[in-house]
């Protein structure tokens, strides 16, 4: 895959594609490979998904380009927390997800019930344990990811990296009480920003932020997800696989009921330009 140095290589690169395709082909940007694979197999050509390097760039080509541009290319990025933190808005060629990322959306669009059929056995005993199954399993990763989003979003002004891919998520976690010791994170995150930040600065830094299921991370909740399963159900599977899992997974009728795909369809009807569709 192409790598851009900045955003006008990236823009260049997206603006001869779109040329070279014809004048019925768009171009979507995205942040990365794996934002490339939630589309690949639902775009009219692989060639039309460029994958920018990073949000950084891709929204630095957003914001760079010109009329013209903007009506052959469209750029869809993850939330994260920029948009409650008023640091974002949409555009109509820049699609900006519903949740904090992409994984974050993909499930609620009914792809755990298709995971957990066919990781655990029990849930092919019948509808209702395949239902308590998912229910219990959303409720309990969105347990362990929302603390872990407060964090992310409490830390993101200080510019210091969490690294909470490294978390040990059975150091936080109570299976008796279904909870995570928020306290003992907090604690332990503040080792990672004590330079910049007091602990009690950075105790009403995390206070201060939103408490609804929305600032899960969609990163978090598949590596809650990963915990779980093998926790609970003796099911052997890393996030990547279940990340990976997901993408299969997503038919083009569940794609329909994606938010995204709506804006990127409106998009088409008003530049005459088409990514989607075969």
């Amino acid at each position: 895959m192409p790598e851009y140095t900045n955003a006008f290589e990236l823009l260049m690169d997206a603006e001869l594609r779109a040329d070279g395709l014809g004048e019925s082909r768009g171009i979507l940007v995205v942040e990365g490979p794996d934002d490339k694979r939630v589309f690949a197999r639902h775009v009219r050509d692989h060639a039309q998904i460029l994958p920018a390097g990073g949000r950084k760039l891709l929204i630095s080509a957003h914001q760079k380009a010109n009329a013209e541009q903007r009506g052959k290319i469209i750029f869809v990025t993850d939330c994260d927390y920029e948009v409650r933190r008023g640091a974002l808005a949409g555009a109509p060629d820049l699609i900006i997800t519903t949740l904090t990322d992409m994984e974050s959306d993909l499930l609620t669009l009914g792809l755990l019930e298709t995971l957990v059929l066919d990781l655990v056995p029990r849930a092919l005993e019948s509808r209702s344990s395949s239902r308590q199954i998912v229910s219990r399993l959303r409720s309990d990763a969105e347990a362990i990811a929302l603390p872990l989003g407060r964090l992310r979003m409490a830390a993101q002004p200080l510019g210091v990296p969490l690294h909470l891919e490294d978390l040990k998520l059975a150091r936080y976690w109570n299976t008796n009480t279904r909870s995570t010791d928020l306290g003992k994170l907090i604690r332990a995150m503040h080792t990672k920003v004590a330079d910049e930040i007091g602990a009690s600065e950075w105790l009403k830094l995390v206070e201060q932020t939103p408490r609804d299921s929305g600032m899960c991370h969609g990163k978090d909740l598949v590596r809650a997800l990963s915990f779980l399963l093998r926790e609970n159900y003796r099911v052997e599977v890393t996030a990547e696989s279940l990340a990976r899992m997901m993408r299969s997974a997503l038919t083009s009728e569940a794609l329909e009921t994606w938010d995204v795909i709506r804006r990127i369809r409106a998009w088409q009807v008003a530049n005459q330009r088409y990514v989607l569709g075969v």
